[in-house]
């Protein structure tokens, strides 16, 4: 980030033509939003079309504020992924600061939404947004979505942040609510209220408890899960902590929906051919029925998360992020790390699943990641933390925080599920690193969250090696929780790293 020009009052002088940064041309006016400006600019230097976004062209802001909005801008320069313009350059002209990026070919979020795309193809152009904020968030980032102008749909139908500029008081929160308003506009062309209301767009209605109506409300023939991820994300308490889990749901309704209706091409220009799909199964049969088999299919993608999907952009934003924040390289280039496969109980081999004799170590029978505030961490190596096999271990992400619980999420754990109700004695903890704090829970089939867990053991610190814990139990239990509070560390990173786990009915010697 540099200051290239002296302090001056330009602000008021922006108009098409007017050179700021000394190398970029103003051509378009294309938005804006409290304290920026968003423009389609040339770069002097190279003849290119550059998306500018200005910040605090009036100067009411402190200056360490516009310093800290271009700071974190600039932390945004090492993610390549596709729902992120590439940030080229970060600067202060000593009035104003500036934010350079590629432009981004296609329309305005505005005027693709005129256009009247459909529910499934809206569902498809979220996912390049939908990615590239579960990326920076996993890597500790905040994009900044946070208004319609904001975002542009490219040429090949993907929804692009073309003018990031991260505020103040930007949140993660913040951005999944953008990303829930996003895609609420593609659905029925109304932005969620806020004030002030962003020019050209229409307040969505809002229900008695002050949400925005469903989009299946207003529009019958949109996915009942696409809909329920759009009014998911704009209303607290909903559920949906990640990208992730809004990735799973849009996947989930766009796979349910049944192939009736042609025409349901991408989003954005220019028109390609239409893919198959149109509207929700449910559609034109009994209403009540197919909704709680829809509700039951919300329910399950949510537990699932995300799919892979843009492997080789999530890949490089990992190489770019590690390059930034001086990481190792394969911290994000593994797909399983990143909480994108979905979550599934990992059979451990047929050997386990027989039963054990009386004091003799039980093997569960299945293992899951269990991960209510976000994505799961790596969850297909699960069932390597209950496969007998000591060689192999199931690992959490690696995290740039040593500290990540709760300030990044709650925590994460393993959701072990016994081969029979039991009354156990103990358990055994096999660990590579030292340092990682958790606590023994049991549950009652598969937990929503923490608080429909029972507390087993206090926490407990794992040192390398084996850890026997000892468990009191004043019932049979059939399904165990081994709950990370605070992560240790592993090979010098901040990581967890398990690799067996057994269950005893007595205490072993």
């Amino acid at each position: 980030m540099t200051n290239t020009d002296p302090p001056r009052s330009e602000g008021a002088s922006l108009v098409p033509g007017t050179v700021v940064a000394r190398r970029y041309r103003l051509v378009t006016m294309r938005g804006s939003a409290p304290r920026l400006q968003f423009w389609e600019a040339i770069d002097v230097p190279s003849g290119h079309h550059v998306a500018l976004t200005l910040v605090d062209t009036a100067g009411v802001m402190p200056v360490e504020q516009v310093n800290e909005v271009l700071s974190r801008t600039s932390r945004l320069r090492g993610m390549h992924v596709v729902g992120i313009a590439r940030v080229l350059d970060v600067v202060h002209t000593g009035a104003f600061g500036v934010v350079a990026c590629e432009w981004v070919h296609g329309g305005s979020l505005r005027e693709v939404v005129g256009t009247s795309p459909s529910p499934l193809a809206a569902a498809a152009a979220m996912e390049s947004l939908i990615v590239a904020a579960d990326s920076g968030h996993r890597a500790g980032l905040v994009l900044g979505i946070d208004h319609p102008d904001r975002i542009r749909i490219s040429t090949d139908g993907h929804a692009v942040l073309a003018f990031p500029a991260t505020m103040p008081d930007a949140t993660r929160d913040e951005d999944l609510r953008g990303i829930g308003g996003v895609l609420y506009a593609l659905l029925v062309d109304r932005w969620p209220p806020q004030d002030p209301m962003p020019d050209g767009w229409t307040a969505a209605d809002l229900t008695p408890a002050g949400w925005p109506t469903e989009p299946a409300e207003i529009d019958h023939g949109i996915p009942f899960l696409i809909s329920s991820a759009a009014a998911g994300l704009l209303r607290p308490g909903s559920g949906i902590g990640s990208g992730g889990d809004v990735l799973g749901m849009l996947r989930q309704g766009r796979a349910a929906a049944e192939p009736q209706y042609p025409g349901d091409g991408p989003v954005g220009p220019p028109t390609m051919e239409p893919r198959p799909g149109g509207y929700a199964g449910f559609r034109n049969v009994d209403t009540a029925e197919r909704e709680v088999q829809a509700r039951r299919k919300l329910m399950t993608a949510v537990l699932v998360g995300a799919a892979v999907m843009f492997v080789i952009a999530v890949a490089s934003l990992g190489v770019s992020i590690n390059r930034m924040l001086g990481g190792p390289d394969d911290i994000a280039i593994n797909a399983d790390r990143l909480g994108l496969v979905p979550t599934t109980l990992a059979d451990a081999p047929p050997v386990a699943r027989e039963a054990a004799a009386a004091g003799a170590p039980i093997t569960p029978a299945a293992a899951a990641v269990f991960s209510p505030d976000g994505s799961p961490d790596n969850p297909g190596a699960a069932g390597q933390a209950v496969d007998g096999d000591p060689a192999t271990a199931w690992a959490t992400d690696r995290y740039f925080d040593a500290d990540p619980f709760p300030a990044f999420k709650q925590g994460v754990g393993l959701l072990l599920e016994m081969p029979r109700p039991a009354n156990l004695a103990a358990l055994t903890i096999d660990v590579k690193g030292s340092g990682t704090v958790v606590e023994i829970r049991s549950a009652d089939g598969q937990p929503g969250s923490v608080a429909d867990t029972k507390k087993l053991v206090d926490a407990t610190t794992l040192q390398p090696g084996s850890n026997r814990i000892p468990v009191s139990t004043d019932a049979q239990v059939s399904t165990v929780l081994v709950w990370i509070t605070k992560l240790g560390s592993t090979d010098g990173d901040n990581v967890a790293e398990i690799s067996e786990i057994k269950a005893f009915t007595t205490a072993p010697a």
